[in-house]
């Protein structure tokens, strides 16, 4: 039987960096446990799906078939998860849904992207993790950024994020 997460509050976190640790698949893996279901696929992104350090929030994306959109924001919202707290935040159409768990004694955040099964965008976050994963250098790279980025100065979590996404749309222009 599957291990249950008690999906708790999001908090807002100011960005740091942590290396990378199993422990990430391993809290993902929990939740897709708790998460999927016959209608709905869940996928580990992200850098802590790629073997990557920062600020440890683990994304996910949870896969809908078209025209489901409702059936995967009524399961996360029965599982506890929030809207996104942001200034910005990802549209309607392609929400993000926030939330918090404990694993192992340990506080874990975690966004969950809503997104169309087999769109570009689910498969560029697949292809991106593949593509990190087989390259030891892109991921020291990542991490160097990443430090530099929080070297200037820059620990707000979403200016931080539009930093760093830099980086990652240069892979995936490497990668299409």
């Amino acid at each position: 039987m599957p291990l249950r997460l008690k999906i708790l509050p999001y908090e807002k976190i100011i960005a740091g960096f942590t290396p990378w640790s199993k422990v990430y698949i391993e809290v993902a893996k929990s939740l897709i446990n708790n998460m999927q279901t016959d209608d709905l696929n869940v996928i580990h992104i992200g850098s802590t799906s790629a073997q990557v350090g920062g600020k440890g929030i683990i994304d996910l994306s949870i896969l809908y078939s078209a025209g489901s959109i409702d059936l995967a924001i009524a399961r996360l919202s029965l599982l506890g998860f929030q809207d996104q707290i942001s200034d910005k935040p990802f549209p309607a159409k392609r929400p993000r849904k926030d939330g918090g768990v404990i694993f192992n004694d340990r506080k874990y955040f975690v966004h969950v992207h809503v997104i169309e099964n087999d769109c570009d965008e689910h498969v560029k976050q697949v292809q991106y993790r593949e593509y990190m994963l087989a390259d030891t250098e892109a991921r020291k790279a990542y991490e160097q950024s990443k430090i530099q980025i929080l070297a200037e100065g820059i620990i707000e979590q979403e200016a931080y994020g539009k930093r760093k996404s830099v980086f990652v749309k240069g892979i995936l222009q490497t990668i299409e």
